[in-house]
């Protein structure tokens, strides 16, 4: 258990700061031993804090986490329970804030970087972690997990940006195990929801804006007033890394921050010239400002050269300098699940997260010159999510496919079938297979591929599960792809 000694009257003072107290009942000198936002797993001695979710209201389980030992509540409401209570005017804002400072304050000595975007937030992220790390002890929170220089920290993958209390547990195990610096994704959910209100960023990365999660959102505009949030979190003294390329970002507002901005078609501080695509990577001339360094970059498809130049930036912004970055991303490792290139022989297999209209583009895109024959995609839409995306991934499929197989990703509780009818009306006709086991989906891919072809296998990416209805099932692509291998006698 991580050990935080604070008072009462120290979270009141925290909160009468960011202007979120509204009424103070209690001992000001009263200790908090730690904070919780799950009355299951409170200790004696936390600080409970609760807020109205969208599912649950966590007032209804202060009196349980009482019962369990906490001492205190921040709440939105007053509660019926003889235990001192910080009444607020936004509950997720004031756990953020008093998790960071009660658990999490050390954090503030490492170097932080937020990464947000519609894609390429984790391939972003991981390669700002490989950069810095060649200064300094480096780890990362995203989708992958909680890396540091151990690897990942068991059970921490799946979720982009863990909840408040999560992120001031991450931090300050980070802290206490040597970390100089930290990446970390920052998802538009988390952003609209405040869990990371808590972190000072040092700087805040833009990768690109395009369609997703406007089941949640809305509009594209709300959309992007939630990644933008993420400009209030970065010091004022602190960097925004901007892609220049992407007209979505022309109306952020830094508020006087630094901006430094990265392209590949456009004119910006941090540039990949002489770009030479090959189908093990790039070679390209990475320019920072008027310093220029040849680079032969491991990853596919241009798209990984925007996020290579993102990195570069956050590695000049940390100091390194341009011979450091060039040598470091010409050694990149691959990133699980992000063009994963999983065999070559007899033909290609490759793993991709691609899961909105602009990454299956992207990916097919890249892939097509680097396919001597068919490209075949077996690809499928996440159920409960944004329906309205679903047309324009399979539009985007249609464009560049010449084998299709439909089939679930991961259907949660939507019915299988109508996600497939629904991916269905945006192939306007073009001729595929529909197969809802995913399983059986690869399978049939495989019996088709021949030598030459590429098969990829989209929207699961690093994931070794898949959900059906409220069930997390064991499901390996990587697993799967060997057992085809193992059935055509490759090995």
């Amino acid at each position: 258990m991580i050990e935080a000694t604070s008072t009462l009257g120290q979270v009141g003072e925290i909160l009468r700061v960011a202007g979120l107290l509204r009424e103070f009942h209690g001992p000001e000198d009263l200790a908090v031993m730690g904070v919780c936002q799950d009355s299951r797993k409170t200790n004696p001695g936390d600080l409970f804090l609760a807020w109205k979710g969208d599912s649950l209201d966590a007032h209804d389980f202060v009196t349980a986490a009482a019962c369990n030992g906490a001492v205190a509540a921040v709440v939105e409401r007053k509660v019926d329970v003889e235990i001192p209570q910080i009444i607020v005017t936004d509950g997720r804002r004031s756990a953020a804030l008093v998790a960071c400072e009660v658990i999490g304050a050390g954090s503030r000595s490492m170097f932080t970087v937020g990464v947000t975007g519609t894609n390429g937030k984790t391939t972003t992220a991981f390669l700002a972690r490989y950069l810095m790390g060649q200064k300094g002890s480096t780890a990362s929170i995203g989708t992958l997990g909680v890396f540091d220089e151990q690897g990942v920290h068991p059970g921490t993958e799946g979720l982009t940006t863990p909840g408040p209390v999560q992120v001031a547990v991450f931090l300050r195990q980070l802290v206490d195990g040597g970390m100089e610096a930290v990446v970390m994704e920052a998802s538009s959910h988390a952003l609209d929801q405040h869990r990371i209100d808590g972190v000072i960023f040092d700087v805040g990365v833009f990768t690109n804006l395009s369609h997703d999660h406007l089941d949640y959102h809305g509009d594209i505009n709300e959309y992007f007033g939630a990644k933008a949030r993420l400009v209030e979190l970065v010091s004022s003294q602190g960097t925004l890394v901007v892609n220049g390329d992407d007209p979505a970002w022309s109306k952020l507002d830094a508020n006087g921050r630094s901006v430094r901005t990265f392209a590949l078609n456009s004119p910006a501080d941090i540039r990949a010239e002489s770009v030479q695509m090959g189908p093990n990577g790039s070679d390209f001339e990475l320019v920072i400002d008027s310093e220029r360094r040849e680079v032969r970059f491991p990853l596919l498809a241009r798209f990984n050269i925007e996020n290579a130049l993102a990195a570069a930036a956050v590695g000049a912004a940390y100091g390194l300098s341009i011979d450091e970055i060039a040598v470091a991303l010409s050694t990149a490792p691959q990133v699980a699940g992000r063009l994963e290139t999983v065999v070559t022989e007899p033909f290609t297999v490759l793993i991709d997260f691609a899961h909105t209209p602009a990454a299956l583009k992207s990916v097919l895109e890249a892939l097509r010159p680097l396919t001597q024959g068919r490209l075949i995609v077996v690809f499928g839409a996440g159920g409960d999510r944004d329906r309205t995306k679903r047309g324009p991934m399979a539009a985007a499929v249609a464009r560049s496919a010449d084998v299709i197989v439909l089939t679930s990703d991961n259907p949660r509780t939507e019915d299988p079938e109508q996600i497939l009818d629904d991916l269905v009306k945006g192939l306007e006709g073009k001729v595929h297979e529909r197969l809802v086991d995913r399983d059986d989906a690869i399978r049939l891919a495989f019996s088709t591929a021949r030598e030459g072809d590429t098969l990829v296998l989209a929207g699961k990416g690093h994931e070794t599960y898949q959900v059906i209805g409220d069930k997390q099932r064991p499901f390996d692509e990587r697993a799967i792809v060997q057992d085809c291998l193992a059935e055509l006698g490759v090995s």
